[in-house]
């Protein structure tokens, strides 16, 4: 009876159908994914304090990339509320405005959003009951503001929250347009 070696020629046959697979394995090692391209379409700053995250925080130029000394400018983003109980948006400050004006929906229900709008020209307050993803909406606008403000640099706004506490957002300036001055 003849019986086949199993020695070197089976370790071998093992060896070249790892190699095989390692190199098939290292096909796309050193590429551009198609995923590795992909770029955050979120323009702000984020922030949280307790279960209250700020997100996609920024200062809405409009149609400019500065805004002049003395002007009013409004923010844009998102509040959401983690937590199962209601909070409240108390103030809002920044050592680059005199003041900040605030309409709208002040309260953040739990487990939900209030959405900052911006310079979109929208009503504000409570929202559609059948939407529940977002409790409302409300316009925050910097008033008098202290200095030039203008894209590249962070500006700090700070957010004070009945239950939550307080947050300071370094936020950048967005526009449509190109920068004046």
């Amino acid at each position: 009876m003849s019986r086949r070696p199993h020695g070197p020629r089976s370790a071998i046959g093992v060896a070249t159908l790892l190699t095989a697979a390692l190199a098939l394995a290292g096909c796309s090692a050193g590429t551009v994914t198609q995923t590795g391209t992909v770029v955050s379409q979120a323009a702000g700053a984020q922030g949280q304090v307790g279960q209250v995250l700020l997100r996609d925080m920024s200062i809405d130029s409009g149609p400019t990339e500065t805004v002049p000394s003395g002007a009013e400018v409004p923010l844009r983003g998102t509040i959401i509320n983690e937590g199962a109980t209601a909070d409240r948006l108390v103030s809002v400050s920044s050592p680059y405005a005199v003041g900040v004006r605030q309409e709208g929906a002040a309260v953040i229900p739990g487990s939900n959003a209030v959405r900052i709008v911006g310079a979109e020209p929208v009503p504000v307050g409570p929202s559609d009951p059948a939407n529940r993803s977002v409790a409302g909406s409300m316009r925050l606008v910097l008033t008098g503001v202290t200095q030039q403000l203008r894209a590249g640099p962070t500006y700090a706004v700070t957010f004070t929250f009945e239950r939550a506490g307080s947050v300071t957002v370094p936020m950048i300036v967005v526009g449509s347009g190109p920068s004046e001055g």
